[in-house]
């Protein structure tokens, strides 16, 4: 996998959106990598090298945003074959949603994880970036999931998603399952029972353990 990757970098860095694109959809119908290899081996760390940019750089904010653009038109480009994925997996018979707290936009790595959901058969609700309290309130009374997965990347937000957590148990009827992830809680599980969550997922192989504890 390292090889695929440092062949996507190379395109990566001349900013080429639509050769990056292409990369990834030809290294999927030829098999060189699955979807969820392509997401957590090749676009999570091109994410992450984005991080090297610093302020000495008077382009960096406008290199940032170019690149992050890239990897959501790959996803999004992408997003055919993980409906025709899921469709061939035996439907888990749950359904999630996922949302990210109000003012906060790191929203690529939660759509990578709705996506991962949707491949190994669960329903999925992705409401994605910058969601206040109350619409996330608002798409459990609608939709009563059985999960409701929060991603955080900024520190600053464990009190609002300990706030969106209370407000969701006292609104939930079916008991519903709170999915913690993100930079945030990463390097502090503890935060994830101290603010009232259930679970924290980190990747692929979470979800499809999950998905087995299920079918017991």
């Amino acid at each position: 996998m390292n090889k695929y990757y440092s062949e996507f970098m190379k395109i990566f860095n001349r900013n080429n959106k639509d050769e990056c694109l292409f990369y990834c959809i030809e290294g999927i119908e030829k098999e060189k990598f699955t979807i969820p290899e392509l997401y957590e081996e090749i676009l999570i760390p091109a994410l992450y090298s984005i991080d090297t940019c610093t302020i000495a750089d008077p382009g960096c904010i406008w290199k940032e945003h170019l690149k992050t653009g890239i990897v959501k038109t790959i996803i999004e480009g992408l997003y055919p074959y993980i409906i025709k994925i899921a469709r061939d997996q035996v439907p888990v018979n749950k359904k999630i949603i996922l949302a990210n707290p109000e003012k906060e936009y790191h929203e690529l790595g939660l759509r990578m994880t709705s996506d991962f959901f949707q491949i190994c058969g669960y329903e999925t609700v992705y409401i994605g970036t910058n969601t206040p309290r109350a619409q996330i309130c608002e798409a459990i009374k609608s939709e009563e999931p059985d999960y409701l997965a929060i991603s955080v990347t900024d520190y600053y937000l464990i009190f609002e998603t300990k706030r969106i957590i209370e407000r969701v148990r006292e609104i939930s009827e079916n008991g519903i399952i709170i999915i913690l992830g993100g930079q945030a809680f990463k390097k502090n599980r503890h935060l994830v029972e101290e603010i009232g969550a259930d679970i924290y997922l980190e990747g692929y192989r979470d979800i499809l353990k999950l998905r087995e504890e299920e079918s017991l």
